[in-house]
């Protein structure tokens, strides 16, 4: 029973605050929208990979070998040490800093491709410095360890292509939602803050005393409203007076 109380007076505060829940969605909305056009850059994903062994090799001793896993391990720190991406960032005049922000190294478990993501405001960017990664990665790797079982796995010449992560419209739909809960989060917070009584509930709910009746009191009329009168009326009025005023005299 208590449940169904709290439920109803939660939706009835829904529908008491609706115009507060929905100014204040609209707002978010808004800025939401203003920020993502206006604001933020759009981001673009680039991705190549790198196969480490010979995939064709069917024996368990291989795939499981402390040789390979040490190989793995190895490539995965090697795509990002210094020794690549300061090669790479003096490529294309970025910093090492920020060319290791955009650079993540993914490898699924048991798997011997290794992913290069590469993250930016520019898709050609985002492609060549994926691309030049892995190129560099795979040249020093066979020319200062001479491993040979490692190679760039491509599904066209020319790379890949990069993708944009994210949208007007998602941001857009998330900015709503953030809105409706802090629209309902306002809602309740005013009122809770509210402390006047309107129903005859409220008032033996707060004050304890049991009401056998109430009395509905009409607005009172304004004094402006109250002396605004049809000129038509004056008139008559004026017109009664003046009558009065003239029986007077000739009485």
């Amino acid at each position: 029973m208590q449940d169904q109380m709290d439920i109803k007076a939660f939706f009835s505060v829904l529908k008491k605050r609706i115009l507060t829940i929905f100014i204040v969605t609209f707002f978010v909305f808004i800025l939401v929208g203003a920020v993502s056009i206006f604001f933020m850059k759009p981001t673009y994903e680039s991705m190549e990979s790198i196969v480490v062994g010979d995939l064709n090799k069917q024996t368990t001793e291989y795939a499981e070998s402390r040789e390979l896993n040490m190989l793995l391990a190895s490539t995965i720190d090697f795509i990002k040490s210094p020794s690549v991406l300061n090669y790479v960032s003096n490529e294309f005049s970025i910093s090492y800093e920020d060319i290791e922000k955009q650079v993540v190294v993914q490898n699924t478990r048991n798997s011997q491709i290794v992913n290069v993501v590469v993250r930016g405001s520019s898709p050609d960017d985002t492609e060549k410095i994926a691309n030049m990664i892995v190129v560099t990665t795979v040249d020093k790797m066979n020319q200062l360890f001479d491993v040979q079982d490692i190679y760039i796995l491509s599904d066209s010449p020319n790379g890949t292509t990069a993708e944009k992560i994210g949208s007007t419209t998602l941001n857009l739909g998330i900015g709503v939602v953030i809105g409706l809960l802090a629209g309902i989060g306002v809602a309740f917070l005013r009122e809770h803050l509210d402390d006047s009584i309107r129903t005859v509930s409220q008032v033996e709910k707060e004050l304890g005393i049991l009401v056998f009746g109430d009395l509905h009191l009409k607005k009172k009329t304004s004094r402006k409203r109250k002396h605004e009168e049809n000129p038509i009326q004056r008139g008559r009025k004026m017109e009664v007076v003046e009558g009065e005023k003239k029986n007077e005299v000739s009485v």
